[in-house]
């Protein structure tokens, strides 16, 4: 079996994480983690700075995705130690990234984390999570980590 987990934050990534490791896989699963770093949207105000501001900027995105990628696969390398988990870090936008490495590696299942967010968030930031539900070809699981204490989880 082939799984592809798409990892974007911390909580997102440990709330995956725990799914990974409490979830009963068949002998010889196969995982790849995939981090997209999206770019600057044009006419952003980051999209007006200076290059070298935006080279630096974009470095610091790069090496905390590659930071978050490290420290999941060491967490559940811990649990799973014989699991075989392959790292990719790749510059573009969600939806298309996590699809192109679909059709690429034509995983079984996809695990990706959703923002749960609702109304005009939604319309306007779009949900990268509901697009992969619409148009993954493989099973797609979709973790919500837990809410905060004194959050309250919205129910859509």
């Amino acid at each position: 079996m082939k799984v592809l987990l798409a990892i974007d934050e911390p909580s997102y990534a440990d709330a995956i994480a725990e799914f990974v490791v409490t979830h009963k896989w068949e002998p010889n699963t196969e995982f790849k983690v995939i981090s997209v770093i999206e770019p600057l949207k044009v006419g952003s105000m980051m999209a007006v700075l200076p290059g070298p501001i935006l080279d630096e900027w974009m470095e610091k995105r790069q090496g905390n995705a590659e930071k978050l990628v490290e420290d999941f696969v060491r967490n559940i390398g811990g649990y799973m130690p014989e699991a075989q988990i392959q790292k990719h870090i790749v510059e573009g936008f969600a939806t298309d990234e996590i699809m192109k490495e679909i059709t690429i590696g034509k995983p079984d299942m996809l695990v990706v984390g959703s923002h749960g967010r609702h109304g005009i968030d939604r319309i306007i930031l779009g949900s990268v999570s509901l697009f992969l539900v619409s148009h993954a070809p493989c099973s797609v699981v979709v973790i919500r980590p837990q809410a905060q204490e004194g959050e309250k989880r919205k129910i859509a």
